[in-house]
């Protein structure tokens, strides 16, 4: 093979650099410029020795050397090797030396024939002796943590240690023996420093990866091959906290709604059982109730007094648990025919609750229950708004009391009922008094993309179709999973039991779905969100046909705590009011946007507080239907984002199948900031700092 001088200067540039010495070296029997080839050496030294390398190149059109005839090498002048006919494919050939001090003068006297006379030239070229390039990997760059789904730059800084000669080298990221991206051609300077970067790299599997860079195939050689990489732990995760992205600045808080004729004659509670009542009740801690204000029942029927002191037990039930209260207007088929008499009576019994009473928790009223399913026209129902904002203004109760606007159910679409038209009225009309919005959803158990419509719906009117300015934070102030309709040979309740013929708020898959309903309307940024309902207890009339919805039994049996009550128990036990709700990573398009079907998947939701107390609670909607235990392995957890080394409770429902809580220890998180633990596919999970019990 044939290389011009141009393209063998050049890769000598890169092998030798300034290590060579040029000494004039005439031809036998002729001046030097007739020789038709031309010498460079280099020597390289190190523990290993000495090597000298001879390359003889040879002009345009004259063949290339083969071997070497004579060779005879110096060091500082000492003759120490002569070698006669030395192989030398395509003129170069590499001389052991033996040990050779850097910076020594190694001269070769080179004798080589002239192919078509068979001439000897005689050639001379002297070097000096340079410590052979040392590549180490001085560091790896990457984060300490990433998502399964989001590739990673890896950066390598390689360093030339030994100052004398630069090296190009091959660069290769590895996981255990699997490559992770091409392989990378560098060139170190001399005593300098590059950094390569490995772009986009996949890490898809949650877990602790141990990545290596290795340095290899250095040319020219290498000193030390020890040093030649160097690893980066990254820590894999399938979630992660996204505390920049805040869905709720202050979470308006989790509970349900409180009967308020559990006192009063239409339920008739034994007497004596509703101290129990009210102890599991104040357990369960709830942070918001609804309760209803029913004008008919508080105030026109034969009970009314009893019905009325009943209302006012329940309110200050509720506010010695604890929790913020809404009072919702219940029926309004008289009042809006009256708007301003009827909601100067309602204003009175708010002063006297909050006044008299000293109720103040009482923060929030709501007029007409799912008004858009009532005869309720949007001029009507604004009035009756504006009646009562003007009766609390003029009684100063106003910063007290705040206007939540809707408890809308979906309607029909294209008619009166929409909720659409009604969400645009109240954002046109009422924009000026309204505080906040409400919406109720229910669905049945065997189809949860009903519920996960109706949540991205309201929120996809909410955040896009109304106007910026009428915005306003929105609760689900009514919610529960349905059992079939109609069941064989069980035509009441509606909506009451599971497939086996069990009451279905009795199983473990309306614990389940409950809560997933709680942690995505926290993923959406609902501001709080209430269950349909708290414990026993007739309404009216109508309750015992169409209500089922109980967390706990009758009080003939002694109000058992169903699976629903301890769901959401831990909700309550390990978040608080006012906390920030953060966003869970990854978040895709099937997680928030209509009409893209949701995979089963770990559900997350997480709550910071400004204390430094973290909660991310979860589950795998794998479980969706599961009313036994699972027989798949448990469902593997790793959640980033959290602070580094700090210990968390691990608190579990429903982890034995018997629908209850119960602590699982503790989970510390890594130097990441990173918590991997295991969870049954049937249960759900509180991770937390707060004390659990």
């Amino acid at each position: 093979m044939h290389r011009t001088r141009s393209s063998r200067t050049a890769r000598l540039a890169c092998v030798v650099g300034a290590a060579t010495l040029a000494l004039a070296a005439p031809a036998a029997g002729g001046a030097a410029d007739l020789a038709p080839y031309s010498l460079q050496v280099s020597a390289l030294t190190g523990r290993e020795g000495g090597l000298l390398r001879i390359e003889v190149e040879a002009v345009a059109g004259v063949p290339a050397v083969s071997s070497l005839r004579y060779v005879q090498v110096s060091v500082d002048g000492v003759l120490t090797r002569v070698l006669r006919d030395v192989a030398a494919p395509d003129g170069v050939a590499e001389i052991d030396l033996g040990p050779v001090a850097r910076g020594a003068t190694v001269s070769a006297n080179v004798q080589v024939r002239l192919p078509t006379s068979g001439t000897l030239v005689q050639l001379r070229r002297a070097a000096l002796a340079r410590l052979r390039p040392d590549l180490v990997v001085a560091g790896v760059h990457a984060p300490l943590q990433t998502l399964s789904t989001r590739p990673v730059d890896v950066v390598a800084d390689v360093t030339e240690l030994n100052g004398d000669v630069g090296a190009t080298a091959t660069l290769t990221l590895m996981l255990g023996p699997t490559p992770l991206a091409e392989p990378k051609t560098v060139t170190v300077p001399k005593g300098g420093d590059i950094s390569s970067t490995f772009e986009d790299v996949k890490l898809e599997t949650p877990m602790s990866a141990e990545l290596t860079v290795l340095v290899d195939g250095a040319e020219p050689f290498e000193t030390d091959a020890t040093n030649n990489s160097r690893t980066r732990t990254v820590e894999v995760t399938e979630h992660e906290l996204v505390r920049s992205n805040v869905l709720v600045q202050a979470l308006g808080g989790y509970g349900a709604q409180f009967n308020q004729h559990v006192y009063a004659p239409i339920t008739n509670a034994p007497p004596d059982s509703l101290p129990d009542m009210e102890a599991k009740v104040k357990a369960l801690e709830p942070q918001l109730v609804r309760i209803f204000y029913n004008d008919n029942w508080e105030e026109r029927m034969p009970t009314a007094p009893q019905n009325f002191a009943s209302l006012e037990k329940t309110v200050k039930l509720a506010h010695d648990a604890g929790a913020t209260i809404n009072i919702t207007y219940h029926a309004v088929n008289i009042a809006k025919l009256t708007p301003s008499s009827a909601m100067a009576r309602f204003a009175g019994v708010l002063e006297d609750l909050v006044e008299v009473d000293g109720l103040t928790n009482v923060r929030w009223v709501t007029i007409a229950n799912e008004p858009n399913s009532t005869g309720l026209t949007l001029p009507e129902y604004n009035a009756l708004y504006r009646a009562l904002h003007a009766e609390l203004v003029a009684r100063g109760l106003r910063e007290q009391i705040q206007l939540m606007g809707g408890d809308l159910i979906e309607g029909l679409v294209g008619t009166a009922n929409d909720h659409r038209i009604w969400w645009q009225f109240m954002a046109q009309n009422m924009n000026d008094i309204l505080d906040a919005y409400s919406v109720h959803i229910y669905w049945t158990y065997h189809d949860v993309p009903r519920m996960e419509f109706r949540l991205r719906d309201v929120y996809k009117v909410i955040t896009e179709e109304l106007p910026a300015e009428a915005r306003k934070p929105t609760y689900v102030m009514e919610f529960a999973v349905r059992g079939r309709d109609p069941f064989p040979s069980k035509p009441i309740p509606r909506y009451a039991f599971y497939d086996d013929g069990t009451d279905m708020r009795r199983t473990n898959i309306a614990g389940f779905q409950t809560l997933w309903f709680f942690l995505e309307s926290a993923q959406l940024g609902y501001t709080g969100t209430a269950k349909w309902d708290a414990y026993w207890g007739l309404y009216d009339n109508s309750s015992a046909n169409n209500q089922s919805y109980w967390m706990t039994g009758s009080a003939a049996e002694g109000w058992p705590l169903l699976p629903t009550y301890h769901s959401l128990h831990l909700l309550l036990e390990t978040t608080q009011r006012g906390w920030e709700v953060v966003q869970v990573a990854p978040w895709e398009e099937d997680d928030w946007k209509v009409g893209v079907p949701d995979r089963p998947e770990k559900e997350l939701a997480a709550y910071t507080a400004a204390d430094g107390s973290v909660t991310v609670m979860g589950l795998d909607s794998h479980g969706r239907e599961l009313n036994t235990v699972s027989s798949e392995p448990p469902s593997s957890y790793s959640i980033g984002g959290l602070p580094a080394t700090m210990a968390f409770n691990l608190a579990l429902w429903n982890a034995t199948g018997n629908g209850e809580n119960s602590l699982a220890g503790t989970v510390t998180t890594d130097a990441a900031g990173v918590a991997r633990f295991e969870v049954p596919v049937h249960a759900a999970f509180s991770l937390t700092t707060v004390p659990v019990s």
